[in-house]
């Protein structure tokens, strides 16, 4: 069996694969009680409570489990598509380490780099195409602390961006001279992956997503985390438009309108500057996942904004026969899932 474990900010969600079948999936709340939630004041306990509480809700014995797979936010790890000469490993391994701190989040740690050599570069003999992934020291001590915690050993580490991939891939075939946008709006971060047949990857982090959003209606309605939250989803982007009385219409039309206003740009900006760097090619596909992308009227607003055609990615689309209302949520804990499986 293999387990797929994503450590998100409002709730972990776990999917376990068996013979290349769903055994079974779950999401937990990180907090208790999230009237008062507040992700600053997130500790290690929080994440392992919910997990061991996930486990026995979904009967899993983690001891008996071939592959542990969980991953690193996208806004902690840096991914970066290179083109070098080919090389001993030695060579390679230092040259990757002086181009990671380059990217990598300064904390004063060494960097962890890990790479996957693509193949043959397509333009000229004597080098290869690499994906090169890094972090830091003290950011993979901070996740092992979790994991150690919950009683997990030897687990792999992933990243959410490679993760998504996998999930994408698994599901969806691309075009060549085409890429796809796959959109994952999480709690935290938004990540926005582009991936074509014979292109290179490209990721970015946008620090805009679900939290900014309850939280501006936190502000504005006067209201605890939880049922902000609550009209976030149930609600959606109408909620921005209701107004509480006829005095304070006006600021809430322009307080409320601006966190999404503020993420449509963001993606728009990101979208005109890979295509700027890019000759021949052209968007096929957009894809939307992550919690937050369950929110009412979001995909409505992003299609009618940004004038594209977003549809929701569905991570069990091939290997489950039946659609699961929040399927959503999961392509990355499904993506982790499938590393071994991947390789195999």
């Amino acid at each position: 069996m293999n387990i797929g474990i994503d450590f998100g900010h409002y709730s972990i969600k776990i999917v376990a694969l068996d013979n290349n079948k769903i055994h079974t999936y779950g999401e937990k709340k990180i907090a208790e009680d999230m009237k008062g939630f507040d992700l600053d004041k997130l500790e290690p306990s929080h994440w392992v409570s919910a997990f061991n509480s996930l486990c026995d809700e979904l009967n899993l014995k983690i001891k008996k489990t071939d592959t542990i797979v969980s991953s690193i936010a996208g806004s902690k790890v840096s991914i970066k598509p290179m083109t070098t000469l080919e090389m001993e490993e030695s060579e390679l391994v230092e040259i990757l380490n002086f181009e990671a701190k380059k990217h990598i989040p300064l904390d004063g740690s060494d960097p962890v780099v890990d790479y996957h050599i693509v193949g043959q570069n397509a333009k000229e003999i004597d080098k290869i195409d690499i994906i090169l992934v890094a972090t830091t020291q003290k950011i993979i001590k901070a996740h092992n602390t979790i994991i150690k915690a919950c009683g997990l050993k030897n687990p792999i580490f992933d990243a959410d961006p490679l993760a998504l991939l996998n999930c994408y891939k698994f599901n969806f075939d691309s075009l060549e001279n085409n890429v796809d946008v796959i959109l994952n709006i999480g709690l935290q971060n938004t990540t926005i992956l582009v991936f074509g047949e014979n292109q290179e990857i490209f990721t970015r982090e946008i620090a805009i997503a679900g939290y900014h959003i309850t939280s501006e209606i936190m502000k504005i309605k006067n209201l605890d985390y939880q049922s902000s939250e609550d009209m976030k989803i149930n609600e959606g982007v109408d909620c921005f438009n209701k107004e509480d009385n006829q005095n304070e219409e006006s600021s809430i039309q322009v307080s409320q309108r601006n966190v999404l206003s503020e993420l449509s740009d963001e993606i728009r900006k990101t979208l005109r500057y890979y295509m700027k760097s890019k000759v021949g090619v052209s968007y096929n596909k957009f894809y939307i996942s992550g919690g937050t992308a369950e929110m009412k009227g979001l995909n409505n607003f992003l299609n009618t904004s940004l004038n594209v055609d977003f549809v929701t990615l569905n991570p069990f689309y091939k290997i489950e026969s039946k659609d699961t209302d929040d399927a959503l949520k999961y392509a990355v804990s499904f993506g982790l899932a499938l590393r071994k499986l991947e390789k195999e």
